[in-house]
């Protein structure tokens, strides 16, 4: 009865410590591996942000149906957008990040020279299509670095 009780208490003990330990913050991460995760969401934020900028003007884009003007300004817009979010997608390694977005700068580009040439109409159906490819887009979590 007394190894029961012994047990239980050296239990309660290690439990209790253990609840410390982990409160304190202190999981066995170094601040190096923390400031590494840190870095690593704030670039996933930065390329989601160039996605939902791109996003924004191509639907503003969309939104001047019948001005070719104010497609091309929009679209143009969104094309930058939409290449700074496939420079990062492939520099992490989102392959299939990058499909789409490269797919979606293909028809930015076409809704572009489109407007350009004054084919409001094909423009937008364009931009729609481009819109498409970003909507289905998303930002890779880095889990190589964890390998």
């Amino acid at each position: 009865m007394k190894n029961i009780i012994t047990i239980i208490a050296v239990s309660i003990f290690a439990l209790s410590f253990n609840s410390q330990i982990i409160a304190s913050g202190y999981s066995g991460e170094t601040k190096s591996e923390k400031k590494a995760e840190r870095k690593i969401k704030r670039e996933a934020e930065k390329e989601a942000g160039s996605v939902a900028e791109a996003i924004k003007h191509a639907e503003m884009a969309k939104a001047h149906k019948g001005d070719a003007k104010k497609i091309l300004q929009h679209a143009e817009m969104s094309l930058k957008y939409a290449q700074d979010a496939d420079d990062k997608a492939i520099e992490d390694i989102n392959t299939q990040g990058a499909e789409h977005i490269t797919a979606s700068i293909g028809h930015l580009e076409e809704a572009i020279e489109h407007a350009k040439m004054g084919h409001a109409d094909v423009a937008s159906k364009h931009i729609g299509e481009a819109l498409n490819e970003m909507h289905q887009y998303t930002v890779k979590p880095v889990d190589y670095l964890e390998n």
